[in-house]
């Protein structure tokens, strides 16, 4: 079976929406996810450390998010655009490989044209082309949040 990025950014997503609502139990989903239907085999390696690093800088992504989008609510915002946005944010800071930021935002924009809608798109575009813009600063900062945003268990 062939290994995809793509698809693994698919999986990627449910994987962490489930973790919205409980504690993932990685082989059951991992069954559950796959059933023997799908044709290709996840890149764990991007997979094990793209998901421990969402969930472990949630608060920094999450201040950015709000950073960036100031008219939307954390809370009522569509949970899917928000990991959607947090896989690119991640890729653009803290992942070990790299991942060109264009890349990053344009599978982001992908992730949004396949679960969801334009407008979903068009909000995961604008937010990640503002943060784009002004990456270094965050890539720079030491600085301490003073809010503190929980989105996964």
């Amino acid at each position: 079976m062939q290994v995809s990025r793509k698809k693994t950014r698919k999986y990627l997503v449910q994987k962490l929406y489930a973790r919205i609502y409980w504690e993932v139990e990685e082989s059951n989903f991992y069954a559950a996810f796959f059933d023997g239907i799908f044709d290709f085999t996840p890149d764990t390696t991007y997979l094990d450390e793209m998901f421990s690093l969402v969930v472990e800088h949630q608060n920094e992504i999450l201040h950015i998010i709000k950073l960036y989008a100031p008219k939307f609510d954390l809370d009522t915002m569509l949970k899917t655009n928000i990991l959607a946005i947090s896989i690119a944010i991640t890729e653009m800071l803290w992942i070990k490989e790299e991942i060109p930021a264009k890349v990053s935002i344009n599978e982001a924009i992908d992730l949004a044209k396949y679960y969801w809608d334009d407008t979903s798109k068009a909000v995961v575009n604008g937010i990640l082309n503002s943060f784009f813009t002004h990456i270094e600063n965050h890539q720079k900062s030491d600085k301490k949040l003073e809010e503190n945003y929980i989105f996964f268990q």
